[in-house]
């Protein structure tokens, strides 16, 4: 008679920790994808000061430039994010990246303001559906212990770009002119897309999860469940972007004017920002995972406030550099945490609904600050004004998020279901 041995392998025993390590990977693979498209982002930050110049238009046309994208993403963030909900995140992400290389190739050629406002327009349409939907695919795969350290690994990728982009698009402008960067951001927008389409597979959660229960599911029932943190949150998403807007404005226009500062500088400046954020926004996400969200929120934004002094008193590239890496630990103790809790609040059937809600919170201080910036360098001739400004912003983001987050989050519903068994068991 044949006897069967049956064996047990540790997969077997312990199902939930490979998903969670094919999810991680999945991570991974998401995060090298966005540094490859954030270079393109990235590659055209020190040269819009320049571009500006040779056009002959001044900060409120930059402020323009810089809020019709932020615009756009605050129409379509959600929308696009629903769709991700619905259809899948990779259709979406794909989708993204064709549009922004895209726009890149018609940047490339624009010789007057208002065509690069509007192709500008359309970067910030094409983006609304890639951030969204890849925030919530990050959600879809993990689970709250290790959602902060995920996030952190995704903002990560973003800030290798942020790193590699203004550094590369400050060497290219410095050596081979303002136009060529373009050409290579929408190369870089097509390496994305065939590294999304080869490396990034569909959440599993999608194939689980039925278009007829997401339509069923309203966001604004997802929002009234926790409307206290979730207006909080938004404040304090708000006011970390608004500072970003500031600088990349107001400052810019103020140092290439008043202190001659090079498009190599501009992007050596970004270049430490996203140097400090790489390893904070690691450290600190996975932070987040072992004490909690609240507190490191509320301390990034109060770093944020003191550091937007130090650019007031900065008179020097040195200074600047300084003032900026304490900027970027502000910036990563609050951006990785905040998209962690926010999956924390959310059940995941509306991941990418809520995620594209906030996004357009985040566009909406990307669309004032620089406006707003801009105007203000043309009054006052100096940035210090803007600045003061959003110090006082991001100050009021630390006591919105002081007052209503809360310290730990319960599982949610969703979740709850999901580890419904291994909880019976351990009650038993």
């Amino acid at each position: 008679m044949d006897s069967k041995v049956e064996t047990t392998t540790e997969d077997d025993i312990h199902p939930e920790s490979v998903e969670e390590s094919h999810g991680m990977r999945q991570v991974w693979m998401l995060a090298i994808s966005l540094s490859i498209l954030q270079v393109g982002f990235g590659i055209v930050t020190p040269i819009f000061p320049f571009y500006i110049v040779e056009l002959g238009v001044g900060g409120t046309e930059l402020g323009v430039l810089a809020a019709s994208f932020a615009i756009t993403r605050i129409i379509l963030a959600g929308p696009l994010g629903g769709l991700s909900d619905k259809v899948g995140r990779r259709p979406v992400l794909l989708g993204a990246l064709i549009g922004f290389a895209f726009a890149n190739v018609v940047y490339a050629f624009a010789t007057n303001i208002i065509t690069m406002i509007l192709v500008r327009a359309l970067e910030g349409a094409v983006s609304a559906g890639f951030f969204p939907a890849a925030n919530a695919y990050v959600s879809d795969v993990t689970t709250p212990q290790n959602r902060g350290a995920a996030m952190g690994y995704l903002s990560m990728g973003n800030m290798v770009g942020f790193i590699v982009g203004p550094t590369v698009g400050g060497v290219l402008a410095q050596f081979l002119g303002i136009r060529l960067p373009f050409i290579i951001a929408g190369l870089a927008a097509l390496a994305t897309f065939v590294a999304v389409f080869a490396l990034v597979a569909e959440p599993k959660i999608r194939s689980d999860t039925t278009t007829e229960v997401v339509e069923k599911v309203s966001i604004r029932e997802s929002f009234a469940l926790n409307r206290r943190a979730y207006s909080g949150l938004g404040v304090a998403m708000f006011a970390n972007m608004f500072a970003l807007g500031i600088l990349e404005v107001a400052f810019v226009l103020d140092a290439v004017e008043r202190f001659g500062i090079s498009p190599l500088e501009i992007g050596v400046f970004f270049g430490v920002i996203g140097v400090v954020m790489i390893i904070g926004n690691i450290v600190f996400g996975k932070l987040s995972d072992r004490v909690g969200r609240k507190w490191l929120i509320v301390g990034g934004a109060l770093i944020g406030a003191f550091s937007l002094l130090l650019f007031v008193i900065a008179d020097s590239t040195l200074g600047f550099v300084i003032a900026g890496a304490v900027l970027a630990v502000g910036m990563s103790m609050r951006g990785p945490t905040i998209q962690a809790l926010i999956g924390d609040l959310t059940d995941r059937r509306h991941y990418g609904t809520m995620m594209g809600a906030f996004g357009a919170v985040s566009n909406g201080a990307y669309a004032v600050s620089p406006l707003l910036g801009g105007v203000m360098y043309d009054t006052y001739s100096s940035s210090a004004e803007s600045l003061l400004l959003a110090s006082s912003v991001s100050l009021t983001g630390a006591i919105a998020a002081g007052i209503t987050l809360p310290r730990f989050v319960p599982r949610t519903v969703s979740e709850s279901e999901q580890t419904g068994d291994q909880v019976t068991s351990a009650a038993t």
